[in-house]
């Protein structure tokens, strides 16, 4: 029992030790490449953790409405998402932005995304649908407006 307590610690202590080695809140650089939708807001998994603990991105589900990607469910990171578009006033305050004040399950958004998250976002990501889906892409929100304008 102790050996296998120490199998599970070892590889959660790097994690813990690598995450906390990047410097909280500095975005890792541009996209080379972006992508842009109108989907709604289907998942909001769990609770948001709150913004005063550290740095996150947060993972949410989307139903893509309209053009190539019509009716894809997608995975999207959104930084702080406890905050206003506009309110982000960090490090993270040159590569997020948008009008959208907060989320909402159901709601329809108009989302710049980028692919390469890890170029943008070297941080910690808050994400509880890895352990059912490992394998669907998850995108980096660049950035989010309502799509009604509101």
């Amino acid at each position: 029992m102790l050996m296998f307590r120490r199998a599970c610690l070892v590889p959660l202590m790097v994690s813990i030790l690598s995450a906390a080695s990047l410097q909280a809140g500095e975005p890792a650089g541009a996209p080379s490449a972006t992508l842009e939708v109108t989907a709604r807001l289907t998942t909001i998994p769990g609770k948001l953790p709150a913004d005063e603990l550290y740095d996150y991105a947060y993972v949410m589900q989307y139903r893509v409405e309209g053009g190539p990607m019509d009716k894809q469910m997608i995975f999207v990171a959104h930084y702080k998402p406890r905050r206003a578009r506009a309110e982000i006033d960090d490090n993270m305050k040159k590569v997020v932005s948008g009008s959208l004040k907060r989320f909402e399950v159901g709601a329809l958004h108009r989302l710049t995304l980028t692919g390469e998250m890890r170029k943008v976002w070297k941080g910690a990501v808050v994400d509880e649908f890895f352990d059912t889906d490992r394998k669907s892409k998850r995108y980096f929100c660049l950035k989010a407006d309502p799509a009604d304008g509101k």
